[in-house]
């Protein structure tokens, strides 16, 4: 964590000493929300989807390496490339499920503070 996010989170606790907020998760931890909820199959099926291109990736380096004929190499090449730009919009798009989950949980951290300070 930043030093600002501590100064917020020991202003946060100074102020509303009576709230109990939980700790800032892992990015295992995190990593392991974003299989939880409504989107679990979803994010599920990007995570394997994301590993078949990998394997895709893999498979075809190894064809490009074993090709003689200069088409070939093309063609597994481009497989290549194709499979690594899948790879990473699958895991941009994964990592944009776990930022809505922190933007979520910061959220409701929120909500829990000002419930606090109604009462």
């Amino acid at each position: 964590m930043k030093d600002i996010d501590k100064k917020i989170s020991a202003a946060l606790r100074e102020s509303y000493p009576d709230v109990d907020l939980p700790p800032e998760p892992s990015l295992a931890e995190e990593l392991i929300t974003a299989f939880r909820g409504r989107n679990k199959f979803t994010n599920a099926m990007a995570f394997i989807w994301s590993l078949v291109g990998f394997g895709a990736f893999v498979w075809s380096a190894f064809k490009f390496y074993d090709a003689e004929v200069l088409r070939q190499q093309l063609v597994w090449g481009g497989v290549c490339l194709f499979s690594l730009i899948f790879i990473s919009f699958m895991k941009v798009w994964f990592w944009m499920e776990m930022h809505s989950n922190r933007v979520l949980r910061e959220i409701k951290r929120m909500e829990l503070i000002l419930c606090a300070k109604k009462d």
